[in-house]
């Protein structure tokens, strides 16, 4: 369908339109292209870039990976087993060799890792708050205090999941607060692009509000223990002074561009049977309390020790073990974006231990640049690498590399390449909130990158010039 959608919308506003051969062109050049870049690749046609063999593997299936991505020329859980094939075939060969070898379980754990098991968690939360229509009581709540303006709604969907995200992990919050956006949709007609710009609103909001704190996203965390190592650590208060003002900014930049993209306008119409209220039963209070404890969870992972997808596993033992879901509502799981987002991480994985990563690094042009230039080319860096892996892996990948380098400070550097990881979200895979997101089924890649595009411009600019100037005048560096 969204293959179909691009094209038609291209065949509208271009000279294929009524055009059957190039309709068929179309659609089947960007697998053509593929084709052509793996042909590349296994005749070491990227030899002459000076980089090692598993490096080239890397580069070819990376090339592969974002043609047929972004343009979704095959369904986007095709491309993510196509990955794994070129992976598990290719480079355990290639780096057998070396001195960082890898089996094929490198690049299958990613399938089944702890990031899966979080969205796992959080679509059987979705499916049980939907089955026993108590998402349907929360959008309620949240519209008697917004109204049902859809800018209004937006606004408060919005500053709710920033603040969530501040705190929580931003995938366990997009998770509880897609759950809350979807009854909310019945109230708009199919096909409008105010559903579309209801549902984006969610993961561009978690994405920008973990900028908040040193604990809304590990690259927070990453660069604060860095910071600590060099002694230049800012404090949680101080973390907090730079890091919400620039959440605020993009926030109303987020909130107005979705408007405008989308033409998100105009008020919800409430079903009446949206307006009931059932007593509580005891499905009710046993998805009401096995939700709450996941939630609790979620906030105190610190104290118990327990990762976010080990916590996820409490709503599927328990809703599905308690028979409160069934075999259905298993099967009706978003198995197709669980296969995407392995797919990513599983890229990232390929990127990271075949050298591809630090070969890259490696190329940046920073000998005898200033320091401000050095923050302008790793933060790019990082933003580009984050659109196609995790954040998590990208912060890891880049900042030792920024602490070895022989200038001062390197306060600025390091919070530059943090936000501009936090900020990268032009695709359904740059993010799990993304991903998440992109499981309604309403999204075209196309649509992601209208907004995700220019909210990761808007993240980077916003870093290198305001934060930049902002970060003296609290006196960071």
């Amino acid at each position: 369908m969204a293959n179909e959608h691009m094209a038609e919308t291209t065949n509208e506003s271009g000279a294929t339109k009524g055009n059957p051969f190039l309709k068929k062109f179309w659609k089947a050049a960007p697998i053509g292209l593929a084709a052509l870049i793996l042909v590349v690749g296994l005749s070491g046609g990227l030899a002459g870039l000076g980089m090692p063999a598993p490096a080239q593997a890397s580069l070819t299936i990376l090339l592969i990976a974002t043609v047929l991505w972004v343009t979704e020329a095959l369904p986007l859980f095709v491309t993510s087993f196509i990955v794994l094939f070129l992976s598990v075939v290719w480079l355990p060969p290639s780096l057998a060799a070396t001195e960082h070898p890898a089996s094929a379980s490198t690049f299958l754990a990613p399938f089944f890792s702890d990031i899966v098991l979080l969205f796992l968690g959080g679509f059987t939360l979705s499916a049980a708050l939907h089955r026993y229509h108590l998402d349907r009581r929360m959008a309620q709540w949240l519209i008697r205090r917004t109204g049902t303006s859809v800018p209004r709604l937006m606004a408060g969907v919005m500053l709710g999941t920033a603040f969530l995200s501040m705190w929580l992990s931003n995938t366990a919050t997009s998770a509880m607060m897609l759950a809350l956006v979807f009854p909310v949709l019945e109230g708009l007609p199919p096909g409008t692009s105010a559903r579309k710009a209801l549902i984006l609103c969610v993961p561009i909001a978690a994405n920008i509000g973990g900028i908040g704190t040193p604990i809304g996203t590990p690259p927070n965390a990453i660069a604060l223990q860095y910071l600590q190592k060099i002694g230049h650590a800012p404090s949680f208060v101080q973390w907090i002074t730079i890091g919400v003002p620039m959440v605020v900014i993009l926030l109303v930049l987020a909130w107005g561009l979705l408007l405008v993209v989308f033409k998100a306008k105009g008020s919800l119409e409430i079903k009446t049977d949206m307006e009931k209220q059932d007593k509580y039963d005891r499905g009710m209070i046993i998805v009401l309390v096995g939700s709450a404890v996941t939630a609790l969870g979620w906030v105190t992972s610190e104290w118990h020790g327990l990762s976010a997808g080990t916590v996820a596993l409490i709503p599927i033992i328990l809703f599905f073990g308690a028979r409160m879901l069934d075999l259905r509502d298993f099967k009706n799981l978003s198995w197709d974006v669980l296969i995407v987002m392995g797919g990513g991480l599983c890229l990232g994985a390929v990127i990271s231990v075949s050298g591809l990563a630090g070969w890259i690094v490696d190329q940046l042009p920073v000998q005898g640049a200033s320091l401000y230039a050095i923050m302008i080319v790793f933060a790019i860096a990082a933003t580009t690498m984050s659109c196609l892996m995790s954040h998590t892996a990208t912060a890891n990948l880049i900042m030792p590399i920024v602490l070895g380098l022989s200038i001062t400070p390197l306060t600025p550097v390091l919070l530059a390449v943090a936000f501009s990881c936090s900020t990268a979200m032009a695709l359904p895979i740059s993010t799990p909130p993304n991903a998440m997101a992109f499981s309604f089924g309403e999204l075209t890649v196309a649509d992601m990158m209208k907004a995700g595009l220019v909210m990761t411009l808007a993240g980077i600019i916003l870093t290198l010039t305001a934060g930049y100037w902002w970060w003296q005048i609290v006196g960071l560096f």
